[in-house]
């Protein structure tokens, strides 16, 4: 069958048992800014009660953003928001005055401090949930968990929507926990302080998934990125287990040319880099590669010509910002660095990592999400994502903190299984789990500082009378996730 199409032409509708539609016209597209207030912006985008609202923190105890747009949200009368941020810090503590008042009812995604604590006492209408960085990104990606609105801070973004973290007064390194956010989200927001010409520079986001920019008048306060865990410690007793991590490291023999390692973001961890440095000085060994986040010391590392590349996915302080903007190197994003649904991640190589704990236990199971009283504090970051990736995985952890046992017989929150732990070092020696059989070969005749992780929980139980009594209610305030997506443990009420 034959019929006129809008530009006159006589066309089939059918041709070979394929159906077509006749051309009905066509128009100039008309462009416009996409420039608006943050709160014409969430109304733009259809903002209601119930939505999923997410974040990114890589501003950390800087941020400004999401306290800015919650208080948008409360301003347009909106109730029953999911937080689903990548974590949250001291900083975001007005959001338990947005729970009081109905605003924020449920939240998917890490908590650091106050609003954790109080979680922990005053349970939402659902548990919050905790996942790595990699099970975040897959979570988003498979639809688990699902923003109606993803709100990405930008230090500078041109008025089409393309933005970045490394440019502007108060750059932060690449934004590079949102890509996932801005591919899958309904609706995309860009909230920046610096709307420059297009093209923006640097696109780790780009226009084509953008639907407002926000301009605000400041996304944050990037001196303190630097906050909590990632300061480098000056205690004596932690310096000693840093040398330590690096003693088993050599003995293991992963100390040599080509190595592939990452530290995280605690004290304990930071000064291991500063001792590894010094390691690869002395025996002049050039690693091929430091993955994750990327700080000071790491970049003194590659500095003194000693690891050949910095495959990062984010930073970790103000030096690092800019030499990010002096030398970009090969930036990764958070899916590229942990997401486990894919076929390749910059994790899967990584010959060593150095991570903390605020417990373990004798199965090698490590809690960093919950203090011993049971109150939630802390995010999982990319903990399980690194433990599990990790030729060799060490933790480490003072034997006991006060009057409280670090080593015991059971983690009081799960998250990260101890069959992806290979050591544990502490002050008071090197634990190597016993599964690790080739490892605890490979040091034994080289370490003098080797002990049972029975003997190290015996310690601890001496010196502080083992663990105190905790006052947990029936209600679950929290659950900690795999990265997988499948559920490890559950977090309990805090009574007063």
């Amino acid at each position: 069958m034959k019929t006129k199409n809008a530009a006159g032409r006589m066309v089939e509708t059918t041709i070979c048992g394929i159906k077509f539609k006749p051309f009905s016209g066509a128009r100039k597209y008309k462009y416009t800014s996409k420039v608006t207030s943050l709160a014409n912006a969430l109304k733009k985008c259809g903002l209601k009660d119930g939505m999923t609202l997410s974040f990114h923190h890589q501003l950390r105890n800087g941020d400004f953003v999401v306290n800015k747009t919650l208080e948008a949200v409360k301003e347009l009368g909106v109730k029953h928001i999911k937080l689903a941020q990548t974590a949250l810090f001291n900083v975001h503590t007005p959001v338990i005055d947005f729970i009081e008042e109905g605003v924020v009812d449920r939240i998917e995604g890490s908590i650091n401090g106050p609003v954790g604590d109080y979680v922990s006492k005053n349970p939402l209408n659902s548990p919050v949930v905790l996942r790595s960085h990699g099970g975040r990104w897959a979570a988003v990606k498979t639809g688990e968990l699902h923003p109606d609105i993803a709100v990405i801070a930008a230090s500078a973004a041109d008025e089409r929507g393309n933005a970045t973290g490394i440019i502007g007064e108060n750059a932060f390194g690449p934004i590079s926990y949102s890509q996932v956010d801005a591919l899958y989200a309904d609706h995309v927001i860009v909230v920046t302080d610096n709307v420059v010409d297009y093209p923006c520079p640097y696109q780790e986001i780009q226009e084509r998934y953008v639907d407002y920019v926000a301009h605000v008048d400041c996304i944050g306060d990037p001196r303190k990125i630097m906050f909590g865990t990632t300061k480098i410690t000056d205690d004596p007793m932690k310096l000693k287990i840093a040398h330590d991590c690096v003693d088993l490291m050599d003995a293991a023999g992963f100390i040599k040319n080509g190595m592939v390692f990452q530290s995280g973001a605690g004290g304990i961890s930071l000064a291991t880099m500063k001792y590894l440095g010094e390691r690869l000085m002395e025996k002049n060994v050039i690693a091929n590669c430091a993955t994750g986040g990327l700080t000071k010391l790491i970049i003194d590392i590659y500095k003194a010509g000693h690891v050949k590349h910095l495959y990062y996915s984010q930073v970790f302080d103000d030096y690092s910002v800019k030499f990010v903007q002096e030398e970009l190197g090969l930036p990764a994003d958070i899916g590229h660095y942990a997401d486990p649904t894919s076929k390749g991640r910059t994790i899967d190589g990584l010959d060593t990592v150095v991570l903390g704990a605020t417990e373990v236990d004798t199965d090698f199971n490590v809690n960093v999400n919950t203090h011993s009283d049971g109150r939630l504090l802390h995010g999982i970051g990319g903990h399980q994502d690194t433990a599990a990736a990790a030729k060799l995985t060490i933790i480490t952890c003072p034997v006991y903190r006060k009057t409280n046992p670090i080593v015991r017989e059971k983690v009081t929150t799960l998250t990260t299984p101890g069959d992806v732990v290979d050591a544990i070092v502490t002050n008071e020696g090197i634990a190597i789990n016993p599964r690790r059989k080739d490892l605890i070969e490979k040091v034994k005749d080289k370490l003098d500082n080797l002990v049972s992780i029975e003997d190290l929980k015996n310690r601890a139980y001496e010196a502080t009378g083992g663990p105190a009594e905790i006052n947990l209610g029936d209600e679950i305030i929290g659950v900690t996730k795999w990265f997988d997506g499948s559920l490890l443990d559950v977090i309990y009420r805090v009574r007063d």
